[in-house]
């Protein structure tokens, strides 16, 4: 098969409809990769499609896998799961401690995250899931999905959603209630995700139609995807993570605050690998990173939510 010549900017842009300066933030960020010849930026075909489809709405930190790759190995652990920076960065910190522990990131949602977990495709998975019945984060979906397994439900990090809006909120969203303003057009996440788990329940419990909401269909795989739509005017708001509202210049309406958590099972417990990566979320120097970031809070990070009572602690 004949591979597609490399892309300049204008071609990417054009492809992608939006603007050259989107792209060149997206490529900044990392979240499209490109190199250089010479002064001239390229950019590769297959990556530009694998970014459209919804493959690569993320930046990718070095050990960034693939779904369709082996993701098995004797000297790397595999993370598969819903997207937050924090696990990005935890990839960075690992890759650069003195064990060099490759951490392999595959971005899904948190319900594939924790079906990987169960069927040992992953080591590790996280997850923020809302049960909007018990009023709790993750645990009744851990309980679920992994059965009779032992495992553990350890804290990374607390993060703050709502709604992303244009610079200035001219349609003045504000509240929950505003998702079936008319006039606006909404922006939603993909099924599965944890975010696009609340939405539902929230009009579920409301007995709201989807058809009350204009761009319902309209799904995005990332935060950085919703905010992009916004950005770009095709659509008027959605819901997303505090950082992500900053990085693309647009303002942001709180709605909750999550728990996003990880998730591994008791036989990978006493792995050296998990002992290093606990040793990283523990760590002032990965809480300050993380801490950088506006909407996150770790205040609980790194600690043990729940395991099982086939573990040392039970939950109450």
């Amino acid at each position: 098969m004949t591979r597609r010549p490399p892309l300049t900017p204008e071609e990417a842009a054009q492809i992608l409809k939006i603007s050259k300066y989107t792209l060149y933030e997206l490529i900044k960020r990392g979240e499209i990769p490109s190199w250089r010849i010479g002064r001239k930026i390229r950019i590769d075909y297959d990556s530009l499609m694998h970014y459209l489809q919804g493959d690569s709405g993320e930046k990718r930190p070095r050990g960034y896998f693939d779904a369709q790759e082996d993701v098995s190995s004797d000297n790397g652990f595999c993370f598969m799961g819903s997207h937050d920076l924090s696990v990005e960065l935890l990839a960075e910190f690992l890759n650069h401690s003195a064990s060099s522990l490759s951490l392999k990131t595959i971005f899904k949602g948190s319900m594939q995250g924790l079906v990987a977990l169960y069927h040992r495709k992953a080591q590790v998975t996280g997850i923020h899931l809302w049960d909007e019945k018990l009023q709790e984060y993750n645990l009744p979906f851990v309980e679920h999905i992994l059965l009779a397994e032992a495992y553990t439900v350890v804290n990374l990090v607390q993060r703050t959603q709502g709604w992303i809006v244009a610079a200035g909120n001219k349609h003045n969203i504000n509240s929950w209630e505003d998702i079936t303003q008319k006039g606006t057009r909404f922006v939603n996440r993909q099924r599965g995700s944890g975010t696009r788990l609340r939405i539902d329940q929230y009009l579920l419990e409301n007995e709201i139609p989807v058809r009350q909401i204009q761009g319902y269909e309209k799904e995005e795989k990332t935060h950085w995807g919703v905010a992009l739509k916004v950005a770009n005017g095709e659509a008027d708001f959605g819901i997303g993570i505090q950082f992500a509202a900053q990085r693309m210049g647009l303002d942001f309406v709180p709605l909750f605050k999550e728990r996003f958590d990880l998730v591994i099972l008791q036989e990978t417990a006493e792995k050296p690998e998990w002992h290093q990566i606990q040793a990283v979320v523990n760590s002032t120097a990965f809480k300050r990173a993380v801490e950088q970031h506006i909407g996150y809070d770790t205040s609980l990070t790194g600690k043990i939510i729940y395991e099982t009572p086939h573990s040392a602690k039970a939950r109450p």
